[in-house]
């Protein structure tokens, strides 16, 4: 089997769980625990750049992201990749909010302030906008956590 080919059966063995059995198991609460879930995930990060971040998306079969706009307390981030064009092709209505709230906590990482999430799909254009908005007035400490 090529590298190519393993990659595809990962795809596909993460679709099913993400996309079927999932939602089958969290019903209405899927979107709410998938975001917490990936909030939680990203706590096991230390990051320090963007950079770095967009290694771990990628590393964890996420996708690949790519900053399309950094404000002072928002950013937009597309995810892209064989991962999310394979399962927007079999479910478009297939769920990111793992996605969305692994970035919105690295982003609270790298900013400082309390940060949120939310995230809306481009069937057309095969990608996930991801957008991520921090609250100035919510700087982060230590004892947050």
């Amino acid at each position: 089997m090529t590298d190519e080919s393993n990659q595809d059966v990962l795809f596909d063995g993460l679709a099913l769980i993400r996309d079927t059995l999932l939602p089958n198991l969290l019903k209405e609460d899927q979107s709410a625990i998938l975001y917490w879930a990936g909030k939680e995930l990203a706590r096991d990060f230390a990051f320090s750049d963007f950079q770095e971040l967009a290694q771990a998306v990628k590393r964890l079969s996420f996708g690949t992201i790519e900053l399309k706009e950094h404000k002072k307390t928002a950013y937009r981030i597309h995810l892209t990749g064989a991962a999310i064009e394979s399962r927007l092709k079999r479910n478009q209505k297939a769920d990111f909010s793992l996605e969305a709230g692994f970035l919105a906590e690295a982003i609270q990482q790298l900013s400082g302030y309390y940060s949120e999430g939310s995230w809306q799909t481009s069937t057309s254009q095969q990608h996930v906008d991801i957008r991520i908005e921090s609250d100035p007035k919510e700087k982060i400490t230590e004892q947050t956590y």
